[in-house]
């Protein structure tokens, strides 16, 4: 049976030769109109687990027949019933304690995908408003476990995550269809300059 999860998102494979490899992508397409607003601000902390719409990725990804090497999360379904976003009606300040809570609660969901062996994730279509609040998020969260591990009170989860943050995910206001076409390649020669510590992370994954 279908779940609620499984209504809000859509899972289909992409496939290409990329410098004469054969790569392959699981794309993540909203099915429903997801805007994310102040009842996420007041819910408690994730404390380490995934939430339900990152646990049905984790799923998907652990149930699909061939490898695959990125996720791609698209923000835009080809329109307005078909996208995620944030409440339009959140204040600029909101919106960066919401980013802010999401990368943090989503930490846990990046490291389960690198045990599945995923070597990137990519949000695609953001508008710029979450383009650059998840973007400073990344960099408050960044800069937070640099000082943990400066201090040595950092935890091999912290040394993860701080890898992941600089190197894992990625985010962009590129349409999908131009990112598969421009993107793809330069991502690939990324994934490829990092494969063996990615190997590494993903073995200590799983």
């Amino acid at each position: 049976m279908p779940t609620a999860q499984d209504a809000q998102l859509e899972f289909s494979e992409f496939e290409t030769q990329v410098f004469g490899a054969e790569r392959r992508a699981l794309v993540v397409t909203p099915t429903a109109r997801i805007r994310v607003g102040r009842s996420r601000l007041t819910a408690p902390a994730a404390g380490g687990k995934v939430s339900g719409v990152d646990a049905e990725v984790v799923r998907r990804l652990g149930e699909w027949p061939k490898p695959v090497d990125v996720v791609l999360l698209r923000s835009w379904g080809g329109d307005e019933s078909r996208s995620w976003g944030f409440d339009p009606d959140l204040r600029a300040d909101e919106v960066d304690v919401l980013a802010y809570a999401i990368m943090r609660d989503q930490l846990a969901f990046f490291r389960d995908v690198i045990g599945l062996g995923v070597f990137a994730l990519v949000a695609t279509d953001l508008s710029a408003r979450e383009f650059d609040a998840m973007l400073r998020a990344t960099t408050r969260l960044s800069r937070e476990l640099s000082g943990r591990a400066k201090s040595g009170s950092a935890t091999p989860d912290d040394e993860v995550d701080r890898w992941i943050l600089e190197h894992l995910s990625l985010w962009t206001t590129r349409p999908y269809d131009e990112f598969v076409l421009q993107g793809l390649p330069e991502l690939f020669a990324l994934v490829d300059r990092h494969r063996g510590r990615l190997a590494d992370l993903s073995a200590a994954r799983s």
